[in-house]
């Protein structure tokens, strides 16, 4: 067994609050649904609120929040109706209340789910469900990979994913998770190397990762392209090639593909969340060997 047959994608997550930016994830949520054959999954979390009219405020009583789980429910079950009809896919629906992050990252365990799809920035306000802050989150705390959205995608799909490629070991995880996107879309893969300014066996090291994964592709008949960047600032330079080169997914790890000036800003897959217009494919880092040994690519077994 490999990272190959392990990533699947069988079952999607897509969490929502009903806003353009949720209904924009799940255009791209049943575009993979499609590819993959895969079930979707729509979560809405309700998030507890307070009864402020009582002289103290007080949790909104039992049936309170039962009513209001039972609107959503029938929201979402004729919004599930709508979409099996037009895209003959299986689509089931859960309204939990509690904190989202949480109930999400717990569902998405629960139920063996392989990826899940989901809008940053939903409705301005200060209860904001999907403010950039509970995606990263849900990203930061997932078991499975997370594509977060912010715009409505120009196409269905991927056509071109962006492969950053480090020379921090578990940098190369995300090979297989990307080969697989690839594959369901007919994706070009955009390997780009990426090594510090300052560091000259940092350099060397990015460049024999960057053979090999170009070895890796070429063996599985992948369609790619690649390039080197050397420059101080990761984040930065990824998004300007990536508008260059008419990316529409860039696959990060959620964490460890930071260099130490961001670091001191918090993880990069934070600032990539927040600010890419382009959808990101953050991948969770299995620390685990064994997990490390699964993959034909991790193992090395491909070059020798």
């Amino acid at each position: 067994e490999n990272i190959m047959e392990k990533f699947k994608i069988n079952k999607i997550l897509l969490p929502t609050d009903f806003s353009e930016t949720a209904s924009n994830a799940l255009k791209q949520a049943i575009s993979i649904a499609i590819k993959a054959k895969a079930e979707l999954k729509l979560v809405h979390v309700i998030i507890p609120e307070m009864n402020y009219e009582a002289s103290v405020p007080i949790p909104h009583s039992k049936s309170y929040n039962a009513n209001l789980k039972k609107n959503v429910e029938k929201k979402l079950e004729n919004l599930a109706g709508q979409i099996e009809k037009v895209n003959s896919i299986k689509v089931s629906i859960k309204v939990t209340l509690g904190v989202p992050h949480k109930e999400i990252c717990s569902i998405a365990e629960e139920e063996e789910i392989d990826i899940i799809v989901m809008g940053t920035h939903g409705a301005s306000g200060i209860s904001e469900f999907f403010a950039g802050s509970n995606a990263s989150k849900i990203v930061a705390h997932a078991n499975c990979p997370v594509i977060t959205i912010q715009k409505l995608p120009k196409t269905k799909g991927f056509k071109n994913i962006i492969l950053p490629i480090r020379s921090e070991m578990n940098s190369r995880q995300k090979v297989d998770y990307v080969v697989e996107m690839a594959r369901l879309f007919s994706s070009t893969i955009l390997v780009t190397g990426f090594a510090d300014k300052k560091d000259k066996a940092d350099q060397t090291k990015m460049k024999q990762y960057v053979k090999q994964v170009e070895k890796y592709l070429t063996k599985l008949k992948m369609n790619f392209k690649s390039t080197q960047i050397v420059a101080d600032n990761f984040t930065k330079e990824i998004l300007i090639y990536a508008i260059k080169n008419k990316a529409d997914l860039i696959a990060i790890m959620n964490e460890h593909d930071f260099s130490l000036d961001q670091l001191i800003k918090g993880p990069y897959a934070k600032q990539f969340v927040n600010h890419s217009s382009i959808p990101v494919f953050s991948i969770p880092v299995y620390s685990d060997p064994d997990l490390m040994s699964y993959s034909p690519y991790m193992s090395g077994a491909v070059y020798e």
